[in-house]
């Protein structure tokens, strides 16, 4: 009994210390007074076919104080059918107790046209989510959090909150923005803002200018958008596409600005620990050369020190010291961006943090100058020839000549560096080829087929394999590669296990496979009475972007950087004459090649391809252009040799035809039989192919 009181008692007193935390992080006030009341419609004219997850969003109302660093929000919403109470029901707001505080306004339901308060601090609870956590970053947020009982459909929720607290970080620097669209539309969206100074503006996709006035010695600014219209959304947009009414407003003055910024946090004072120097020692020592040295440094970065990120506060921007960092065996992007910089730097060879948005990068210059625009820090390097190479530290296993390093599309990037005024072009340099040899043994008509693959990965495209054989277990990999063979042909059974050969000296990766057939002849859609093989250069499938439709008012994403070189060789079961083709293709955005001949000596057929991205995207002025070139390259890319079931052999025939049809491991490519005419005696043939395989 009287141990079982103690537990009762111990609990309790957690209970009551925790309540009194999370309590203590909350607090109520009435809505501050420098807050612009917003009215709303209650009914707004928009149809229920336009509103998605049973939410209409009535007023989306964010008013700032940058003197007084306060930021007002009121979301008001209505549930418009039943499965919208869920989250209609749900209260989350997001908030860093190091440097910000949170206060409570009002919660209200209308229901029936009377408001009915449900505000309850009872209801609410601070956690730490980590949302981020398994990207093993970790930002310290919380997050105060209520469900609301007794909602039903029909109810308008309106909730009201002020987060005081800008990041110390910044000093005096004031940076933001907000979008006056979402993705349905919006009753009313307004965003206010009250300034000591002048801020620069800028809006996208939307023509309105803010409404501008002196209000109790301060500036005010307003943008206001009602009945809002959701963007348009077209497939295989790149992620950097901006397509709402995006709304930045700064007062950062430049991008010189911003670097001035960074170099005063990019600062160590601190004299170089003894670990750090016999490191940078041993480097320096151990390599001849500042190619040499570069690598071996990017290696110890990018291996040794693991990542972690810990960023809570100022920690979002703020390196750690490179001593820490070495100690501590772990960091983030910028804890070991800056320990490679540091190194390099000592060791005479220029380097310096960049600034990158991992999502938004190649539209970055459409932004105004703020640091709040980046989400990564990378190296810049400049070696003895001037020459210019960029390393990302958090990437793993990388290998090769520091020239040939692969760098992700990052497009565009903040160098922080004296006198820099402008974002940087990011440019890769890195080949990325792919080269693909099958070998198709066909030894009898109708029967089983043996093939033969290898693959040569180089440089980027070697270190993602390097990546993924290193992150699964060789047998789960094994199954991966006849999954995917398994998607291009029936009866597939593995003859040999497959090999990998690394050679990290050169970043070259050789993966060799062997399998067996046993339905490579298939009959031929609507020619059943003939036997067919198809060949198809299944590598280049996997990163054609073939679009659907031939009008397009936004960018179309590429598979980008991708060279592709396939080279196919059949041994035929017998003697089979043909022609040679040649065919290229160029465009703004690609490049592709075709070749074939027949070795009629040695009943040996060879076709080769290939096949490049020149850019990451097709403009929309360039797509009409793009449409057509891949129509042209449907119509080429395939090959079948075909034979009658019955008859005398030496009266087989082939004949080129347009289809589609199954030839990618990840998506389907449907070949459709288009038409047939004169058939060639012991002919081979090309059949041309439509391929509406679409990468995600």
């Amino acid at each position: 009994m009287r141990s079982k009181s103690l537990y009762n008692f111990g609990f309790s007193l957690f209970l009551f210390f925790f309540l009194n935390i999370s309590f203590s992080q909350l607090k109520i006030s009435k809505t501050p007074n420098w807050v612009d009341y917003q009215t709303y419609e209650k009914n707004q004219e928009i149809a229920l076919n336009e509103i998605s997850y049973g939410l209409l969003t009535l007023l989306s109302d964010e008013q700032i104080h940058i003197p007084n660093q306060e930021r007002y929000i009121r979301m008001v919403r209505k549930i418009t059918d039943n499965v919208g109470v869920q989250d209609g029901s749900q209260i989350s707001i997001n908030y860093d107790p190091t440097y910000q505080k949170l206060t409570l306004h009002e919660i209200l339901i209308i229901r029936d046209g009377k408001a009915i308060n449900r505000f309850n601090l009872n209801d609410f609870q601070t956690i730490r989510q980590e949302s981020n956590s398994e990207n093993y970053i970790y930002d310290g947020s919380l997050n105060a959090v209520a469900n609301l009982a007794d909602i039903r459909n029909g109810d308008i929720v309106d909730v009201s909150y002020t987060v005081k607290g800008f990041n110390p970080i910044y000093g005096s620097h004031f940076s933001g923005g907000t979008t006056l669209n979402d993705y349905q539309p919006v009753g009313k969206i307004n965003y206010y803002l009250i300034s000591k100074e002048d801020l620069s503006h800028k809006i996208l996709n939307l023509d309105i200018k803010p409404v501008i006035k002196i209000k109790n010695g301060f500036k005010t600014y307003r943008w206001t958008n009602t009945l809002t219209v959701a963007p348009k959304f077209e497939s295989n947009t790149p992620m950097w596409h901006l397509p709402y009414q995006n709304i930045f407003v700064s007062n950062f003055k430049s991008w010189n600005e911003v670097v001035n910024w960074a170099e005063s946090i990019y600062t160590d004072n601190s004299n170089l620990s003894e670990a750090l120097k016999t490191k940078i020692d041993q480097i320096h020592d151990k390599y001849d050369n500042e190619g040499e040295r570069i690598s071996a440094t990017l290696k110890f970065v990018q291996n040794e020190i693991r990542y972690l990120g810990l960023e809570s506060g100022i920690g979002a921007y703020k390196p750690f010291s490179p001593n820490k960092v070495l100690n501590q065996r772990f960091g983030d992007c910028k804890d070991k961006s800056w320990l490679m910089v540091t190194m390099l730097q000592e060791m005479n060879i220029d380097a310096y943090p960049v600034y990158i948005n991992s999502v938004y990068g190649e539209s970055l210059d459409k932004f105004l100058p703020s640091p709040k625009v980046f989400d990564h820090v990378v190296v810049k390097v400049i070696d003895s020839l001037q020459e210019e190479f960029y390393y990302d530290p958090t990437s793993s296993n990388q290998f090769g000549d520091y020239k040939s390093v692969s760098f992700p599309n990052y497009g565009k990037g903040l160098v922080i560096k004296p006198e820099t005024n402008s974002l940087d072009i990011i440019k890769n340099k890195s080949e990325d080829l792919i080269e693909v040899f099958d070998t198709y043994d066909l030894p009898t008509v109708g029967g089983p087929g043996e093939l033969n693959i290898m693959t040569v990965y180089r440089e980027a495209e070697a270190d993602l394999m390097r990546a993924r054989y290193k992150s699964t277990s060789i047998n789960n990999l094994k199954e991966q590669f006849k999954s995917y063979y398994d998607n291009l042909y029936d009866g597939v059974e593995v003859l040999k296990d497959p090999i990998i050969d690394d050679d990290s000296l050169q970043n070259k990766i050789w993966v060799t496979e062997s399998y067996k057939i046993n339905d490579i002849w298939k009959p031929m859609v609507g020619m059943e009475n003939n036997l067919a093989v198809e060949f198809a250069p299944y590598s280049i499938l996997d990163v054609f972007m073939s679009p659907a439709e031939k009008d397009r008012e936004t960018p179309f994403a590429l598979y980008y950087p991708t060279h592709k070189k396939h080279q196919i060789t059949v041994k035929l079961p017998r003697n089979w004459s043909s022609g040679t083709d040649k065919l290229d293709i160029n465009s703004k955005n690609f490049d592709f090649s075709l070749r074939s001949k027949m070795n009629s000596r040695n009943d040996i057929l060879y076709i080769n391809y290939e096949y490049e991205n020149k850019t990451s995207f097709v403009r929309p002025e360039d797509f009409e252009d793009y449409y057509n070139k891949c129509k042209e390259l449907e119509q080429k890319i395939a090959y079948y040799i075909y034979i009658p079931k019955t008859g005398n052999l030496s009266t087989n025939a082939s004949k080129p035809f347009d289809a589609e049809e199954v030839a990618s491991s990840f998506v389907t490519f449907l070949y459709w039989i288009l038409g047939i005419a004169l058939v060639i005696v012991l002919g081979l043939v090309i059949y041309a192919v439509r391929n509406t395989r679409e990468k995600t």
